[in-house]
């Protein structure tokens, strides 16, 4: 399967690249960024940037494709989605640098994922989960169409070493 490259009104979605490690390291090493994602190591070093976009160009684009968003020409987040072909589904995850946060840019970069995941994949359900308190997030989840599914109580510890509810939000397709 090839690297496909999606366009919308504003961006650009496309596999990562080398050269992206700068911009990487640029949204990515921010606090607020990382407040809901506690997998995201801080300060996040360039080290860090080098081995996620090695990590994200290979990993196998049928189960686990990870879009750069690209807005203008620099790369502000990701995409990304974990498929089981078996029975057609697909998590989807996001995540835009705080910079250009509250312009809708999750939104239209994870509606495209959505629909190409959809027509690629005859995917019959999507699903995301977001940190209770991520109320953005939920946000971009409820404008995508999905619906709450169930919450999560005390699903991880958090960066602040507390337990955390996670929200699911679920997309039945067709």
């Amino acid at each position: 399967m090839g690297y496909p490259a999606l366009r919308t009104a504003r961006l650009l979605l496309r596999q990562f690249q080398p050269a992206d490690v700068d911009d990487a390291l640029g949204y990515r090493n921010d606090e607020e960024f990382a407040r809901f994602l506690p997998h995201i190591p801080l300060p996040f070093t360039r080290a860090h940037a080098e081995a996620l976009i090695a990590l994200d160009i290979s990993e196998p684009w049928d189960r686990s494709p990870t879009f750069a968003v690209v807005f203008g020409s620099k790369v502000i987040g990701t995409v990304n989605l974990e498929i089981d072909v078996n029975s057609q589904t697909a998590m989807i995850g996001y995540a835009i640098g705080r910079t250009w946060w509250g312009r809708a840019i999750a939104f239209e970069a994870a509606q495209a994922v959505m629909a190409w995941g959809i027509a690629t994949f005859a995917l019959r359900r999507m699903w995301a989960s977001t940190d209770s308190r991520n109320l953005r997030s939920q946000r971009v989840l409820e404008k995508l169409g999905m619906r709450r599914e169930a919450v999560r109580i005390a699903d991880h510890v958090g960066r602040d070493a507390e337990p955390v509810d996670e929200v699911v939000y679920v997309l039945k397709v067709g």
